[in-house]
């Protein structure tokens, strides 16, 4: 019996790429979490105490004993903990990677009021916004007392009366809240935003401060005046309709009856000025310290970061980066790498050597980032074939049944009258069934009154009395009704609504408002073909680097197996671009000289609307092509002739020859 050996030699798997969460991601959140940290914590919370010793402190102090006062200090840091820390936080929590862009603001809004973060949005600002107020109320006793801010009015006969100016204040902290949410909503701001261009050290932030500064004072400026009219109108329509209604006449009366005695309306602003000052203030700082906070973390995160050379393989670390499937981790990733392929250091050339001849990984380093790459780029070009709508969702096979014979059936004369006797009615039963209106007496009268119009017609009757029998018997013109309706004042509350549709219907609803409201912008559209447009153009610029560098640094030859894939897909891609791009710029017709002669400014104001849009569409259908123009005519000028060896579809070699002929 022979016996078994054991040998040591053994087959070992080769190991693959490990994925982004374990070796890429974690470094990339490190780095965010210290620009939180240092950047965005720290920043905002100087600007938080800059602001409460400028404008929100209420004592009659120089500056500089403000600065210097304890008090002051732990007050801003209440302030920035309570207010602008939830709001950061919020960010953070409820930033998207993937980006849908509604064509209209309309749908903005609608896709935004659909996701649940929204409402949670909106209560962290609306809570910050209110908490902001009390820790003013508390820490400037005198502004209280000045102003009169109490609960309940100082009345024996009604104690519960509310307060009308605290009322006032609480509600437009909550007004200012629920503004900024929905700017931040038709702004995007919880949207992941990228650039290519984003400095390393950003060191125009103060530059751009008084420009913030105007920009949230107009904005406040505003919505402070939109929120009187709000307020103005509530104390004179809805607030007596809602104590005419009993239930509620009930809960409201013994709180709010004192709001609707007293001064005229319009009188009001003018008696409560220092209200209004402390008010308007009060929401500037808020908003103000929220923009800053906002435009700190859109300058801070987005930067590129650098760390795959902290870790023992680097290439290894930036390879399984491409690999993610987070947007926000892919942008980072393919700035890294477009950063490796363009560099032109000796450690840059000594990395993308390594990269190339890999062969330690089971799929290499190369063939996992060409993978990645190019799949990334299929699914956006895809996205972009559709125009951004989303893919059909594949419907099963149909499942295929034998046919059943069925047997003729036997040829039985049917009958077509009833079968069973008849049942006698009751004397009133056929008086009813006479009177009905499909009965025999009922139809003999429609014919009799068609022989009589008929008659009459044949008949020399006056036009006069035709016009007086034909108004008796047509309906009420809806004109009349409108008119009588806007001519007689409502006095109940369904006259009133009816009374205001008629009034506002045509100016609101088919008016300006919603045409900006519903109208689809141009460029949205484009946006919405191409969501990863920045991402695509570093796919692009990394690829097309990398190919050119292989030429003197491949020394295997495994970059040259995969260019005609890497050509064709970008070829693809940039006609597609291209034809769109044209399909867009034929949009906008300059106004002709009979347009500029007759000076007629809604047409001159809507070409000149889709003007701009047609730049903006092509400013973003042109992040991705200047990037595959400049890739494709980076890899024909490095590669020349040797582009002859390799075959291509005819339809891709003739778009490659123009690039040929062009170098």
């Amino acid at each position: 019996m022979a016996a078994s050996f054991t040998s040591s030699f053994s087959a070992r798997p080769s190991p693959t790429v490990p994925p982004a969460s374990q070796s890429f991601e974690p470094l990339v959140k490190a780095v965010l979490k210290h620009r939180l940290n240092r950047n965005i914590f720290a920043l905002s919370a100087a600007f938080s105490l800059a602001s409460h010793i400028f404008f929100w402190s209420s004592d009659e102090s120089s500056i500089s004993t403000r600065l210097l006062s304890p008090s002051t200090w732990l007050v801003a840091l209440l302030a920035w903990i309570v207010g602008i820390l939830p709001t950061i936080v919020s960010r953070k929590l409820n930033l998207a990677a993937h980006h849908t862009v509604a064509p209209s603001p309309r749908e903005t809004l609608a896709s935004a009021l659909t996701k649940s973060s929204t409402f949670r949005t909106l209560t962290i600002y609306t809570a910050s916004a209110l908490l902001l107020l009390s820790l003013h109320l508390y820490t400037a006793p005198g502004i209280r007392e000045s102003l009169d801010l109490s609960v309940f009015v100082k009345s024996k006969k009604h104690p519960y009366y509310l307060n009308g100016c605290l009322i006032f204040l609480v509600v437009a902290q909550a007004w200012f809240a629920l503004s900024f949410s929905l700017r931040n909503i038709m702004l995007e701001r919880f949207v992941f935003r990228w650039s290519r261009n984003v400095p390393s050290n950003p060191s125009n932030l103060f530059i751009t401060l008084p420009l913030l500064l105007i920009t949230i004072g107009l904005f406040t400026l505003v919505t402070f005046v939109a929120f009187g009219v709000v307020f103005g109108l509530t104390r004179l329509v809805v607030l007596p309709i809602l104590l005419r209604i009993p239930l509620l006449r009930n809960l409201l009366r013994p709180f709010a009856a004192h709001f609707v005695r007293g001064p005229w309306t319009l009188v009001l602003p003018l008696r409560y000025l220092r209200l209004e000052f402390r008010t308007f203030l009060l929401g500037l700082v808020t908003l103000v310290n929220w923009e800053f906070a906002d435009t700190l973390f859109n300058m801070y995160i987005p930067q590129p970061v650098d760390v795959s050379h902290t870790t023992a393989e680097p290439n290894v670390a930036l390879v399984s980066g491409v690999t993610s499937t987070d947007l926000v981790f892919l942008h980072f990733a393919y700035s890294e790498l477009r950063n490796l392929a363009t560099d032109s250091s000796p450690s840059s050339s000594t990395r993308r050597i390594a990269l190339f001849s890999d062969q330690k990984y089971n799929p290499s380093l190369w063939s996992t980032l060409t993978r990645a790459a190019l799949l990334r780029l299929g699914h956006d070009y895809q996205t972009f074939l559709r125009r951004g709508r989303p893919a059909p969702l594949s419907s099963p096979p149909p499942v295929t049944t034998p046919a059943v014979t069925v047997p003729n059936p036997p040829s039985t004369p049917i009958l077509r009258q009833p079968i069973y006797k008849p049942l006698q009615q009751s004397p009133l039963a056929r008086v009813l069934n006479s009177l009905a209106s499909d009965s025999d007496l009922s139809r003999a009268t429609e014919e009799v009154a068609k022989e009589v119009k008929t008659a009459a017609k044949e008949a020399h009757v006056p036009e006069l009395f035709r016009s007086v029998a034909v108004s008796a018997t047509s309906a009420i013109p809806t004109s009349t009704v409108v008119t009588s309706i806007a001519h007689n004042p409502p006095t109940t509350l369904s006259s009133f609504i009816l009374f205001i549709r008629q009034r506002c219907y045509s100016a609101l609803i088919y008016g300006q408002l919603n045409e900006w409201l519903v109208r689809e912008r141009i460029h949205k559209r484009a946006e919405m073909s191409l969501p990863n447009r920045e991402l695509d153009a570093l796919v692009i610029e990394s690829l097309s680097a990398l190919v050119c560098a292989s030429l003197a640094e491949d020394r295997y030859g495994v970059v040259q197996r995969d260019i005609p894939r890497i050509l064709e897909a970008f070829l693809s891609f940039l006609q597609a671009s291209e034809d769109y791009q044209n399909e867009v710029r034929v949009l906008y017709v300059p106004p002709t000289p009979e347009e500029l002669t007759q000076a007629d400014s809604a047409v001159l104001r809507q070409k000149e609307r889709t003007r701009v849009e047609v730049a903006k569409a092509s400013e973003a259908i042109a992040v991705v092509v200047d990037a595959l123009k400049s890739g494709i005519s980076d890899i024909v000028r490095t590669f020349g002739d040797k582009l002859t060896a390799f075959k291509f579809p005819p339809k891709t070699a003739k778009k490659l020859q123009s690039f040929v002929d062009y170098i």
